[in-house]
């Protein structure tokens, strides 16, 4: 039996399960050679929970994404979030990681590539203020490498195919950019 190797990149989708429609929209088209999809079919809301839930909350927010860990240890160089949000100038981008290499290449490939897209490298003291339930086992693990990425519709709805046009390609653009980067998959994760 021949078994095929593991895409270099996973990209997940359904953390908030308000989400899920686009992540499924985006990935449709993914060749399996080029990404592996990780659906959460029952993830979390994505509605901000009452002050008197939030410990809760994000608990369970953690809990969800550190059993992301063995769906990556010794597979995939790349973990790519993908969330779904709204601003009145989308389809645009937010594209969030802890590492500086990464972040670094993700800047000069945007510098040739769609506009309205931010790189924010999270950890970094310069970064946009952020914060994160995310634990930095996912976001900054040595064996792979984590890229949050925030697509943002036009607040009327509109444009969403060249929103799913432009998720799949900042995927495309961030596993160019992580072909000869340090991380490689290993088993610390």
């Amino acid at each position: 039996m021949v078994v095929a190797p593991a895409a270099s990149v996973l990209v997940v989708i359904g953390i908030h399960r308000e989400e899920l429609a686009f992540g499924r929209e985006v990935v449709a088209e993914l060749a399996p050679d080029e990404a592996q999809v990780l659906e959460v079919p029952d993830g979390l809301s994505g509605r901000r929970p009452r002050p008197d839930q939030c410990f809760r909350y994000d608990l369970t927010h953690e809990a969800l994404y550190l059993q992301l860990l063995p769906h990556m240890r010794g597979r995939h160089r790349l973990l790519i979030d993908l969330h779904v949000g709204a601003d009145r100038d989308g389809p645009c981008a937010d594209l969030m990681c802890g590492d500086a290499v990464l972040a670094e290449r993700l800047r000069n490939a945007l510098a040739r590539g769609p506009a309205g897209v931010r790189v924010i490298q999270l950890g970094s003291p310069d970064a946009v203020p952020t914060r994160t339930v995310i634990p930095q086992q996912i976001w900054r693990n040595p064996a792979f490498f984590y890229l949050c990425m925030e697509i943002y519709l036009a607040a009327d709805g509109s444009a969403r195919p060249q929103a799913v046009e432009l998720a799949r390609r900042l995927i495309e653009l961030a596993a160019q950019c992580i072909d000869h980067a340090v991380a490689a998959p290993d088993d610390r994760c």
